[in-house]
């Protein structure tokens, strides 16, 4: 039996996620493919501005046969910890033959050979790096300049393009779990990752929809509409107010003043120099995104300090290595696959909150993101404790 694995945020899930998942099924011939989502917040260290639920569910709709929840720590991680967080799930599943990512080349062997100079770190390659950061340049730039530097046959265009970065993590998370998964990848179709830019005919990134939604204040469209497959599933988000990281503002200010006086450095990615520019310029601070901008420099991206700021904000102190495998949802005719899971698994798998044994504080960020969303959207409160795994009857549709 085939088993393909796919890693994604799905914020939200658009035509060109449908293109890839099917893709992924066709040309590994899979049975069954099983998605690892990121959660309520995302890899760019911001609140999803979709509840997982709503994009699991979209998912399942279009194929996927079980989701699982990519741990919080990994998910708004670099893409280091974010790659290697959901390989690392996909390994402990036992069952996951395969693994399909998207990338802007489509070539495998194109990223093998970076992705293993990344693994060895060999001398040569740190000092290149160590260099280039000395003259200042921001780190994923410094990287991609460096192994260029190493190896002149590594195209530097191919090191500057996200998804083919992605990919060389997830190459690099492969070797590192001594994994039997075999990778594929397929070209991206559709706009550049960061093309804000919707053009009719061709799929949009799913940047260019949450721009689109944010100017329009959250109408859909109908040319945001064609871009969703099974829009009616978003329905609830039409007319209200998005959701981004300036929601939390407040929020994030009071745990700032409430913490001043304690070292940043314990949290999850803020290091000595982000800390000391954050207490410098706190008297600053107009709202999330505002900050974020204030606190970034040349070799510290602004995504950083993003998902810095987010760290604090979750009191995430460390990443954390999956420790179970949470099930959103499924579609009922794979059930097999948490029969499946269960046995074949090296994780419990948690499928109901209530009968879980987990630590208050496993709650905390999505009862925040909840709390946030329900008081935007003037919505009842979604309580993740009493929240039941996704189960889907119907065929596609």
């Amino acid at each position: 039996m085939k088993i393909v694995g796919i890693i994604a945020e799905y914020n939200p899930f658009h035509q060109g996620h449908a293109y890839h998942l099917a893709e992924s099924r066709k040309i590994t011939q899979a049975d069954y493919v099983i998605v690892v989502m990121s959660g309520n917040y995302v890899q760019r260290g911001i609140p999803a501005m979709f509840d997982k639920y709503t994009r699991a569910r979209a998912a399942l709709k279009q194929g996927a046969d079980l989701i699982l929840e990519l741990p919080l720590s990994a998910a708004t991680g670099s893409a280091e910890y974010f790659a290697s967080g959901a390989v690392s799930l996909l390994q402990h599943t036992g069952i996951v033959t395969d693994l399909c990512f998207g990338s802007e080349c489509g070539n495998l062997t194109l990223l093998q050979r970076p992705a293993d100079v990344l693994s060895e770190e060999p001398p040569e390659y740190q000092q290149f790096l160590r260099d280039y950061l000395k003259k200042g340049e921001p780190y994923p730039k410094a990287r991609a300049l460096a192994l260029h530097s190493y190896d002149a046959s590594i195209p530097l265009e191919l090191l500057n393009e996200p998804n083919n970065l992605l990919a060389l993590e997830y190459l690099k998370a492969l070797g590192k779990y001594n994994c039997t998964i075999q990778p594929h990848t397929i070209c991206r179709k559709g706009n550049h990752y960061h093309d804000i830019q919707l053009t009719e005919g061709i799929p949009a990134s799913a940047s260019g929809i949450r721009t689109a939604l944010i100017e329009k204040k959250g109408t859909f469209t109908d040319e945001l509409q064609k871009q969703l497959p099974f829009y009616h599933l978003f329905e609830n988000y039409s007319g209200k107010t998005p959701i981004t990281e300036d929601a939390f503002s407040l929020l994030l200010l009071e745990k700032l003043r409430r913490i001043q006086h304690e070292p940043l450095t314990v949290y999850f990615d803020v290091n000595e120099e982000l800390s000391n520019r954050i207490w410098n310029c706190i008297d600053d601070f107009t709202s999330f995104s505002q900050f974020t901008d204030r606190l970034k420099t040349k070799n510290l991206t602004r995504t950083a300090v993003s998902r810095a700021l987010l760290h604090i904000l979750l009191d995430i102190r460390a990443y954390e290595e999956p420790s179970m495998f949470r099930v959103l949802g499924f579609r009922k005719h794979s059930a097999q696959l948490l029969k499946m899971l269960t046995e074949k698994g090296s994780l419990p798998v948690v499928t109901s909150l209530t009968n879980s044994n987990l630590p208050e504080k496993a709650f905390y960020a999505d009862r925040l993101y909840e709390s946030v969303r329900s008081l935007l959207h003037e919505q009842p409160y979604q309580n993740e404790y009493r929240r039941k795994m996704l189960v889907i009857q119907e065929d596609l549709s």
